[in-house]
């Protein structure tokens, strides 16, 4: 995979969900379709698992980054780690997942979205409430943890969105091998 073109992609990812999330956020709270999550299933399901990984832990590190916690004593503070983690883990399930599904469908990275998202989803939250348990820094665990399955259901529209672009430029990431189903049989 040519990592130039992932950090491309990764940088638009981001930037639509920094500048489309507020606007396509529900209510006044903080449920919003991610757009970096439809495009890291879409690399777990075509790049091998090594490269997959890596490209997950650098997006979820970068979400982290942008992402500070706001602490009860005021301030906040950037924790690297949960989205980084949580992402590796979505990864992980997508690729025990791709030799079972139709790679040349939109419904296949619609239905993994959000099925990669609550793997990241809970993995955070468990980070976060391991985190409580020993410094507590104002956290309400089980609402983050609503809020971010509610916005892994919600990127199913946006994996459906981004699917078309995707496949149009999936030359341009040079994917070293083609992923062939399970059950094809070799002729």
């Amino acid at each position: 995979m040519r990592l130039g073109i992932f950090a491309i992609a990764l940088w638009l990812a981001i930037g639509l969900d920094r500048g489309l999330g507020p606007l396509l956020r529900l209510g006044d709270g903080s449920v919003e379709p991610s757009f970096v999550l439809p495009l890291i299933v879409f690399v777990a399901l075509y790049a091998p698992a090594r490269t997959a990984m890596a490209g997950a832990a650098a997006a979820g590190l970068i979400v982290d980054l942008l992402s500070p916690v706001t602490l009860p004593a005021g301030g906040t503070a950037v924790i690297p780690g949960p989205n980084a983690l949580g992402l590796v883990l979505a990864v992980r399930l997508v690729l025990a997942l791709r030799g079972q599904v139709f790679l040349n469908s939109p419904l296949t990275l619609v239905v993994l979205t959000p099925l990669a998202g609550t793997a990241w989803q809970i993995t955070r939250a468990g980070i976060f409430a391991m985190r409580e348990a020993y410094e507590p820094i104002g956290t309400a665990v089980l609402s983050e943890l609503g809020s971010g399955l509610l916005s892994s259901l919600l990127s199913a529209g946006s994996a459906f969105v981004l699917w078309f672009p995707l496949m149009w430029c999936v030359r341009w990431f040079a994917f070293d091998a083609p992923h062939v189903s399970r059950w094809a049989s070799a002729r």
